[in-house]
């Protein structure tokens, strides 16, 4: 399994502020690192980013008082696809269960001379 990628959950100008926060949220249960970016603009500095892993993104803003105005349509899409890698196997093995047994009835029923 290919391992996931850290979300940035907020930049620091700080390295201090942002160790300090990454260090509260891993006193609160969710695994944060601390990592440099440099923004794409060329006259400014380098910033510290806190990452988290996906799955922690929306405990991790909910713990450091950020506000989620929009709803994670990538999350919603995500969790959408996976059901459906799930649902087409799950509907195959309801009908051949189905329809095996009805099947084997239906061809000793025959069988035996009925």
């Amino acid at each position: 399994m290919e391992p996931q990628p850290m979300i940035v959950v907020d930049r620091y100008e700080s390295v201090d502020v942002a160790r300090r926060t990454a260090a509260s949220l891993v006193e609160r249960g969710v695994g944060a690192t601390v990592e440099p970016f440099t923004p794409d603009e060329p006259d400014a500095t380098e910033r510290w980013a806190v990452t988290v892993m996906p799955d922690d993104r929306s405990r991790a803003r909910e713990l450091l008082g950020l506000s989620d105005d929009h709803v994670d349509a990538d999350h919603d899409e995500q969790l959408t696809r996976s059901v459906r890698s799930v649902l087409i196997p799950v509907l195959v093995g309801v009908v051949v269960l189905l329809t095996v047994p009805l099947l084997a009835f239906f061809v000793s029923f025959k069988l035996s001379g009925g």
